[in-house]
């Protein structure tokens, strides 16, 4: 027996806990879901209001320069290209700017540069140029002639200094609308990374600046600042962001996962990146689910106590007082009844299980009746067949003696004949028969004890049972003169079939040479005996008188003989008449294929 076995309150409670498990599970992912995709979503519109705070912020960064620009090139000064008033100029712009300005200058359309700036790398003022700089061929210079209009350089590498920077640069004409030049204003990188300063981002977030190619132009990571004078790359927007003016997409910064809010800046196809990670973005969600999920267990906690309470009074009570009156019936209390208090289905079922008893137990009553009177229909059917037993008993000892016992002294009678006969021969003949006559005592008291003691077939078959056969039936005909021919197919085969079937076998052939000594006044006797694959053969045939089967009574030798062929499952016909001698056809069905073996015996 195994462990004790779970009972319907148990059940009941596993199984609906189970569903407010599942259910309750099913609910709190999907509240996790919605309350990530909120935070995400309110860190997005955060992070939109911060892209529009700095795309205002660039706004007027660059439009102050393109004021600046606009001031500058519309003064007679740079119309003319006046170097003395020009430095005056350009330097004192550079001065009250000199927090992200660089530089002011000139490029003339003759491929003269005139500038002034501030800095370490600036000697009066006056920055040097490497032997054959033309300002034409830089590329400041060659973006605002292709646009016409104030334009932003990409970033580049400066000649005059080794820095990266960008230029905000403005064609000037003259007053009668003539090509004087290109007016430039230099902005370093890492000045130009006071324009994100200030920026107060939430969850730990940090903005970036994008040139057109993904160059990092200016940011809050430390780790994006250029190495040498090569500017870092942003990773790879992904592909449906590629050419969008704004959106968001999920990647990786600093080694963790970020979420991206991006937006091209309108006129200088810059893009302003707000980078936020995500832990700390869905850090206070995680903390309501914590709180969601152990309001949860409580609740199931306390669902449970109640469905068991509940169980218990309404299931597990009704059940036990039934379970129990179940107990007592079968210790033996028949009178044992549900009480039934309530009409619900418990009740019905307390109703029904009473009905049931008194059912149960009229019925064994009358059970018991029956059970009575068929104990003694069964005793008398025992006597009767115990009789019947017996008589077929009787029956089959008294064939047994009949076809053993009978065809031994029918012989030892022959002999005994034979022997007085030829008595006068001399004591030579008188001593062989005479010893014939022991021979069949022996055998009749031999067959007599395999009857009454059931002596076993192999015990009193001692040799082949072809040999025995023939030389047992040639002795007994032999005896009062009476030629035997005798055939044996298949011995080997013969040998091998059941001891039983062989014993009614040599029954069989003992009665029938029993019927030849005493009725039939033959001269010869043949037996043809065979084991094919349709069974077992037998032709016994005699040259004697014969007799009409029509007029004839039939005697207890050939009924025997039938009852043993039809009780191995074979059949036998005679065939007969008078004055014509007498023919047994007898075949038997064998167990599997009797057709091994080979060999005759004569």
């Amino acid at each position: 027996m195994g462990g004790r076995q779970w009972g319907i309150s148990q059940k009941f409670i596993l199984f609906v806990s189970a569903a407010v498990a599942v259910f309750m599970v099913s609910a709190f992912l999907i509240t996790r879901n919605m309350l990530e995709d909120y935070a995400l979503e309110t860190a997005g519109r955060t992070a939109t209001i911060i892209l529009d705070q700095t795309d205002k912020r660039l706004g007027a960064f660059f439009g102050e320069l393109e004021a600046l620009s606009r001031g500058l090139a519309a003064t007679t000064i740079v119309c003319s290209a006046d170097p003395a008033g020009m430095r005056d100029l350009f330097v004192a712009s550079v001065l009250a700017r000199k927090g992200y300005l660089r530089a002011v200058y000139l490029g003339t359309a003759e491929g003269v540069m005139y500038e002034w700036g501030v800095g370490d790398e600036f000697v009066d003022n006056t920055p040097s140029f490497p032997a054959g700089y033309d300002p034409r061929t830089r590329p400041w210079y060659r973006s605002a002639v292709a646009k016409g209009d104030f334009s932003v350089s990409a970033p580049y590498r400066y000649a005059s200094v080794d820095d990266i920077g960008i230029t905000c640069a403005l064609p000037v004409l003259a007053s009668d609308g003539a090509f004087v030049g290109v007016l430039g204003l230099d902005i370093l990188l890492d000045s130009l990374g006071t324009v994100l300063e200030g920026l107060a981002i939430p969850k730990q977030g940090k903005a970036l600046i994008l040139g057109t190619s993904g160059e990092i132009i200016a940011s809050q990571f430390p780790g994006d600042r250029p190495e040498g004078m090569i500017l870092k790359r942003f990773g790879s927007f992904p592909g449906d962001d590629r050419e969008a003016s704004a959106g968001s997409f999920t990647g990786e910064a600093g080694g963790q996962p970020t979420q991206f809010v991006f937006k091209r800046i309108e006129g200088l196809e810059w893009r302003i990146v707000v980078a936020m990670p995500l832990e700390p973005i869905l850090e206070s969600v995680r903390a309501l689910l914590d709180l969601i999920g152990l309001v949860e267990l409580i609740l199931m906690i306390a669902l449970v106590v109640a469905l068991a309470g509940i169980s218990g009074r309404l299931i597990v009570a009704p059940l036990g007082r039934i379970v129990a009156v179940i107990g007592r019936v079968e210790g033996g209390e028949k009178g044992a009844r549900v009480n039934v208090s309530t009409a619900d289905e418990f009740g019905l079922l307390g109703h029904g299980f009473n009905r049931l008893l008194d059912a149960v137990e009229e019925y064994s009553a009358g059970l018991e009746d029956k059970v009575r009177s068929r104990t003694d229909e069964i005793s008398k059917l025992q006597r009767e067949n115990t009789k019947l037993r017996i008589v077929e008993e009787r029956r089959r000892i008294y064939r047994d003696m009949h076809d053993t016992i009978g065809a031994k002294l029918t012989n030892i009678f022959f002999c005994n004949s034979v022997a007085r006969d030829i008595a006068k021969e001399g004591p030579d003949r008188l001593r062989e028969m005479l010893s014939t006559i022991e021979s069949n005592c022996l055998q009749a008291v031999g067959s007599l004890k395999g009857i009454i003691l059931g002596m076993s077939d192999d015990d009193r078959r001692a040799s082949s049972f072809s040999l025995t056969v023939s030389a047992g039936v040639r002795n007994r005909l032999e005896a009062k003169g009476v030629a035997f021919d005798c055939l044996v197919k298949n011995k080997r085969a013969l040998e091998e079939l059941p001891s039983a079937m062989l014993d009614e076998l040599e029954k069989m052939l003992d009665e029938l040479v029993s019927n030849v000594l005493k009725h039939s006044s033959a001269s010869g006797v043949k037996l043809r005996l065979s084991l094919g694959a349709s069974g077992l053969s037998l032709r016994f045939s005699d040259d004697g008188s014969g007799f009409d089967p029509a007029t004839a009574r039939s005697g207890s030798g050939i009924d025997n003989i039938r009852y043993r062929v039809e009780s191995l499952g074979g059949a036998m016909r005679m065939e007969t008449a008078s004055g014509a001698g007498t023919l047994y056809r007898i075949s038997i069905p064998v167990p599997g294929d009797g057709s091994t073996g080979n060999g005759d015996a004569r």
